[in-house]
């Protein structure tokens, strides 16, 4: 059964500034997003249904400074037992010109992906989840419980 104790990021958002910078902020995004699709299809692997992934959008990220936008999806392209994941450029835009025709652009898409994309995402995964064999949890696995610590 899948609880509310395990968290499947699909979005992130990275803000710099300056046109290097924000070749930055992507690749620090392509990093997070290929570590999350990773995760995603390595879970499916789990019961033998990672096909149903392949060339699957499963993440997306937005990089932005003062006035451009990109947006990205991730996805894997499984091969038997080798995966290779893509990043897939689904808009580039600055909002500033046109007299900011298009500053509400990277919000509308997100709320869609929160609306619209993230249910079904997330009804896919949790069946996943429910098809698993049931673990011993440890007594660490208790709520508010974890090796990480703030320093």
């Amino acid at each position: 059964m899948a609880t509310w104790q395990i968290y499947f990021p699909f979005l992130t958002c990275e803000v710099k500034c300056g046109a290097t910078a924000l070749d930055i902020a992507d690749r620090q995004n392509a990093h997070s997003m290929t570590l999350t699709v990773r995760g995603i299809v390595e879970l499916f692997r789990l019961v033998k249904r990672e096909k149903e992934l392949h060339r699957e959008i499963l993440a997306f990220s937005i990089s932005h400074d003062h006035e451009t936008v990109r947006i990205y999806g991730y996805y894997p392209v499984i091969d038997r037992n080798k995966t290779t994941f893509y990043r897939y450029p689904i808009r580039k835009f600055d909002f500033t010109e046109l007299k900011g025709r298009e500053k509400w652009t990277a919000y509308r898409f997100t709320k869609s992906v929160y609306s619209i994309w993230i249910p079904t995402h997330l009804k896919r995964i949790y069946s996943v989840i429910d098809t698993l064999p049931n673990f011993k949890v440890s007594q660490q696995s208790e709520p508010g419980e974890s090796d990480f610590h703030r320093y």
